[in-house]
């Protein structure tokens, strides 16, 4: 039986500094059928000249587009294979990872949406060990608690993105959260404990310089899939982020404002020492500040999550 047909999309604007290595984290999977598709929004930073290097072996445009949801979309609609994945400019698949993917697809032909484990680095590639919030997940889990999938690592059949459509051009932050939580209303998520990705987390990626923005967004969409606000896992996230703005306007003597962060601050209620974490974090860096956190985080709690490595027998 020949091997499924992964089609891969790469948005990209002006990550000259990383995408020759994501670029080859994908050729250099060695997977046939393979069909891996660049777009890019225009990068000016010599990104163009690294794709020109290797267009014998990939495809690529470059053009203005109306961010990364549209360049994302574009992609897919080019694309000609079943089973599909994006990743992003600055992030990396690890070795045989589409091996590993295609293969669980196959011995789950019911399955139409599969993800793994992801390994995080910082900007200068040190390497800080298994993200260990990743779990088994559903619509349920996604809308109320948090997100369990790192975006890298997950991979989803045509089918799936016929039916369930494109991703939301409208949202900035957390068009992948959205995506996951709109394919799980009606298909089962499958998760296999494999490192199929690296995920780049560093101040100025986009989830970190979002601030109360990226709060907010989260905030929509789960309220629109019918969630009670912001799911629990970001809780000491936002009581921090809230607290700090209300903090800074209360300094500037715009009391008003400042007191109904102050409340909005209160409505959550995280673990005291996570918030403190955050809390402390923020007020010193900002929000950037976030991904020490996380990097952190990961690299103290390597020690209780065990780790399966390709090749492996998957269930």
């Amino acid at each position: 039986m020949s091997k499924p047909h992964i089609s891969i999309v790469t948005p990209s604007f002006n990550q000259a500094q990383y995408i020759e290595q994501t670029i080859l984290s994908v050729l250099e999977q060695n997977y046939v059928p393979l069909e891996y598709i660049v777009i890019d929004g225009g990068s000016t930073d010599g990104t163009l000249e690294i794709l020109k290097r290797y267009e014998d072996r990939l495809r690529w445009i470059s053009e203005p587009d109306d961010g990364q949801a549209d360049a994302i979309n574009k992609g897919f609609r080019l694309a000609s294979g079943d089973i599909f994945g994006w990743l992003n400019a600055d992030d990396l698949y690890t070795p045989n990872a589409l091996h590993a993917v295609a293969k669980s697809f196959e011995k789950h032909p019911d399955i139409s949406f599969i993800y793994g484990d992801a390994q995080a680095i910082d900007e200068h590639d040190r390497l800080y060990g298994i993200r260990t919030h990743v779990s088994q997940t559903d619509f349920h889990t996604l809308v109320n608690v948090g997100d369990a999938i790192v975006q890298p690592a997950a991979f989803w059949r045509r089918q799936l993105w016929e039916a369930v459509g494109e991703l939301d051009k409208s949202l900035h932050y957390t068009l992948d959260y959205e995506y996951w939580m709109r394919a799980a209303r009606d298909y089962e998520f499958r998760y296999i404990p494999v490192c199929l990705a690296t995920e780049r987390l560093y101040g100025n990626a986009k989830t970190f310089s979002g601030s109360l923005e990226r709060l907010e967004e989260l905030e929509q969409i789960t309220d629109n899939y019918g969630g009670s606000g912001l799911p629990s896992g970001f809780h000491a996230e936002a009581a921090s982020a809230y607290l700090v703005h209300a903090l800074k306007l209360l300094l500037r003597g715009q009391w008003k404002n400042g007191v109904s962060y102050v409340k909005k601050a209160r409505t959550f209620h995280p673990p005291l020492g996570l918030f403190l974490r955050y809390f402390g974090v923020m007020l010193l860096f900002g929000y950037r500040g976030v991904a020490w956190i996380w990097l952190r985080m990961i690299s103290f709690r390597q020690n209780r999550k065990q780790q399966t490595t390709y090749p492996v027998e998957l269930n």
